[in-house]
């Protein structure tokens, strides 16, 4: 579920002093679901099973006791509620303003997916909230999490905690996750990611809250292991050794973010080997001043203007949707084109030195002919609303993306899962058959026996034999809005395919300012003080 209210009253950064002066309406409808997946449980017979509901809103103990407390005080309402009302017949019952909630909870979350109907849950509700404590998880808290001494009735539970909650805790009877801290960083990510699992008998009631830009880094990190298992498995094949796998670990694009934060220190540049060999890069943090805003659509007029004088012209280029593909584009086009762009210095992976001196370092072999895309949108969807550009010497639909939450009057962070090409566009350029091929490997290294619906982007890099540039002018609002007369704002994606050669690495370099504003939220940082949860 998307957590997009708690801004004003819990924002993901805030201070040791923060006041919490009420809940989230999303975290007192976590609540409701915690308390109707109990009843629903003891319905199924499961009543004396443990269940758990996570609330990790801060590392501060402060303000952990702020949420714990309010929502005790709501555990309360709801258990006083239900045990003079719960009884009632469904529509005296109905006038109890908090069963009235459970119901509309209930049919929101449950009554399409579940067998249960409300009359039975109903009847289990006073069972089910009547043994709900709500505790605090820190190092100075008295409560704890015994599972242990309720073997035989269940530990039924709300856990309000902090960094406590991310270094190894177990949470017997996960049910409801309630996650709004956000980090980047890969360990804390596969710390966390483990209270999101589902358990066997009560897969279809277990919930989780996170906002959206978290679930594209969790979407991320999934594609990550993914794409690392699957080499695995290649190389299990090849006969590889493990050291093998360790520099394919540490020469992926990822390593930026499991980076320890003691290798950089204060002031000082810290660098680290990338391969953009089998990767996609794109600009997924763009400049937004005007003067970048214009520098960047001239680097894409210039690109198609470049691609006509050796007789490639866009508006010749084969027709796909909305789209235009050409194909066998010279290397030196594309390296200026890289070149001439203006890229934010928060989008670490397209910085343009390195990509160059990846591409450079190639253009007499495996990248020395390209396919580019320019990126439009079908007719088919195209309304009196979408901006309509004409600069690339042929009409293109803008792509339409909303502005992530992090951006601002200098900054775009397109979409808050931080994505700029839509999925299964690293597809395009492949025959038939190559394209089969890889969706075949990708099977077998899953051991899928076939029919996938969404093949991951990555996999289709391993049987690319020219890189695709992939142009797109975005158009910047939501789905309601007129951008009709809006000024496109451009970014490009690269998939790079696998390369032969020795040293495939290019190198990036960080420093620790860079560092602090992308990978440390400063709620996030553990090198806290006695102010934070330890």
């Amino acid at each position: 579920m998307d957590l997009s209210d708690a801004s004003e009253l819990l924002p993901t950064s805030h201070k040791i002093d923060h006041r919490v002066s009420e809940l989230p309406t999303s975290l007192k409808e976590a609540l409701r679901v915690f308390i109707l997946a109990r009843a629903i449980r003891i319905v199924r017979g499961d009543g004396k099973a443990h269940n758990s509901m996570l609330v990790n809103v801060s590392r501060f103990m402060n303000v952990q006791k702020q949420v714990r407390d309010l929502l005790y005080e709501h555990v309360e309402e709801i258990r006083s509620s239900v045990r003079v009302n719960g009884a009632l017949c469904l529509i005296d019952a109905m006038k109890d303003p908090q069963i009235s909630e459970l119901r509309y909870t209930f049919d929101r979350h449950f009554a399409t997916t579940c067998p249960e109907t409300w009359i039975a849950v109903q009847e289990c509700l006073n069972e089910s909230v009547s043994a709900i404590g709500v505790v605090e998880v820190n190092s100075q808290s008295a409560d704890s999490l015994d599972y242990t001494s309720y073997q035989g009735t269940g530990l039924n539970v709300v856990a309000v905690g902090g960094l406590s909650l991310s270094r190894g805790l177990t949470l017997e009877g996960l049910t409801v996750s309630y996650f709004l801290r956000r980090s980047m960083m890969y360990d804390t990510l596969f710390q966390m990611g483990r209270w999101f699992g589902y358990r066997v008998g009560y897969e279809d009631l277990c919930r989780v809250w996170m906002p959206e830009e978290a679930q594209g880094w969790y979407e991320h990190i999934t594609d990550s292991v993914d794409e690392l298992r699957a080499e695995l498995v290649r190389m299990q094949r090849s006969n590889a050794t493990p050291m093998d796998f360790g520099l394919k670990v540490r020469s992926h694009p990822d390593s930026l973010l499991v980076t320890a934060r003691n290798k950089m220190g204060t002031g000082k540049d810290y660098s680290v080997k990338i391969g953009l060999a089998n990767q996609f890069v794109e600009t997924a943090i763009l400049r937004r001043d005007g003067k970048s805003v214009t520098s960047n659509l001239r680097a894409v007029v210039r690109l198609a203007e470049d691609m006509r004088k050796g007789g490639l012209a866009p508006e010749h280029g084969e027709k796909l949707g909305g789209s235009r593909l050409v194909r066998n584009v010279p290397v030196d086009v594309v390296y200026s084109f890289i070149g001439s762009f203006i890229n934010h210095r928060n989008s670490y992976l397209s910085e343009t030195e390195p990509v160059r001196r990846y591409i450079y370092a190639r253009t007499q072999d495996e990248l020395s002919s390209w396919d580019v895309l320019f990126a439009g949108v079908s007719k088919n969807y195209r309304s009196s609303k979408s901006l309509v550009d004409n600069c690339l010497g042929f009409e293109l639909v803008c792509q339409r993306r909303v502005a992530g939450k992090q951006s601002d009057k200098s900054t775009l962070v397109v979409t808050n899962k931080q994505r700029v090409s839509s999925r299964g566009i690293a597809r395009i350029g492949l025959t038939p058959q190559e394209a089969e091929a890889a969706e075949r490997e990708h099977d077998l290294s899953e051991e899928r026996s076939g029919g996938s619906v969404n093949y991951p982007d990555r996999i289709y890099a391993q049987v690319r034999r020219k890189p695709l540039l992939i142009v797109h002018l975005l158009a910047i609002g939501s789905a309601e809005d007129d951008l009709s007369v809006s000024t496109p704002i451009a970014a490009w994606s690269i998939s790079f395919p696998k390369t032969s050669l020795d040293d495939p690495n290019v190198e990036y370099v960080v420093n620790t300012t860079w560092y602090r504003e992308n990978l440390v939220d400063g709620d996030e940082d553990e090198d806290f003080n006695e102010n934070g949860d330890s």
